[in-house]
């Protein structure tokens, strides 16, 4: 399975991508905040699994 992810990374993360773009839209469309707080979290863990900040600093710098 990681042979896969590290053979396809780009697609991996084009699919990620593309899941958190329409999950986000559909959360926009419907009126309860319920669901706006579990796409919140999700985000956020792809955050800190990420190597660089939503602000573009490296992990391990403070985000402004």
């Amino acid at each position: 399975m990681i042979k896969l992810i590290t053979e396809h990374y780009d697609e991996v993360l084009q699919i990620i991508g593309a899941v958190v773009a329409l999950a986000t839209l559909v959360v926009k469309l419907t009126p309860t905040q319920k669901d706006d707080n579990v796409l919140a979290q999700i985000i956020r863990v792809l955050s800190a699994l990420s190597l660089c900040n939503a602000d573009g600093s490296f992990i391990g710098k403070a985000a402004k």
